[in-house]
C-alpha cells in the first residue's frame, strides 16, 4: 500500500465564513483511505473565539473553485503516482459536503492533528468519483496551513 502526504503549499489566508482549505478527487479507477488530518492556525488575536473545522465527504456534485495546487509527496510503498485531482484554498465552496468529523480549534496558535484508528479509516467508495476535504470557518482572517495523509488502495 503507498501513503502519500498531501499539503496545502503555502498558507492559506482564509477570510471571515467557511472556506476549504484542502480536498482530494479520488478517480473511479481506485479507492483511497484517510490516514490523519492535520490543521494549523496563526491567527493575531489570543481573545478571538475558536474556529470550527470540518473534515467531509463529498460526491462532486458541485466541485467548488480552488486557488493554486496542493503538495502531495508519496512517504512509503511501492512508488507509483498519486493519481488524484486535488484542490485548496477555495473562493467558492461545493454544495454537496457531508460532515464525517467537526470541532474547534483557536484561531490564534491552533494545532489539531487527528489520526484515525486502525481498521477504521475512512475510505472512499470504489468505482465512483468522490472527495474527502478538510474546511474551516473562522470569524478574522488567519492564515491556515492542513495536511490529508492518505493511502492508495
Amino acid at each position: 500500500m503507498s501513503v502519500y502526504v498531501t499539503r496545502v503549499d503555502t498558507a492559506f489566508a482564509a477570510t471571515a465564513g467557511v472556506k476549504t482549505v484542502l480536498k482530494l478527487i479520488t478517480p473511479t479507477t481506485f479507492a483511497i483511505e484517510c490516514k490523519e488530518i492535520g490543521i494549523f492556525t496563526d491567527g493575531v488575536t489570543a481573545s478571538a473565539v475558536p474556529a470550527t473545522w470540518t473534515y467531509f465527504t463529498s460526491d462532486e456534485t458541485t466541485a467548488g473553485t480552488g486557488s493554486g495546487t496542493a503538495v502531495t509527496t508519496q512517504i512509503s510503498g511501492s512508488t507509483q503516482a498519486h493519481g488524484l485531482t486535488v484542490s485548496q484554498k477555495h473562493s467558492a465552496e461545493g454544495t454537496t459536503y457531508t460532515t464525517v468529523k467537526h470541532g474547534y480549534i483557536p484561531q490564534y496558535m491552533g494545532t489539531l492533528i487527528l489520526q484515525f484508528p486502525l481498521g477504521d479509516e475512512p475510505e472512499s467508495p470504489g468505482g465512483t468519483a468522490d472527495s474527502f476535504g478538510i474546511t474551516i470557518n473562522v470569524t478574522a482572517n488567519v492564515n491556515v496551513l492542513a495536511y490529508i495523509k492518505w493511502a492508495r488502495k
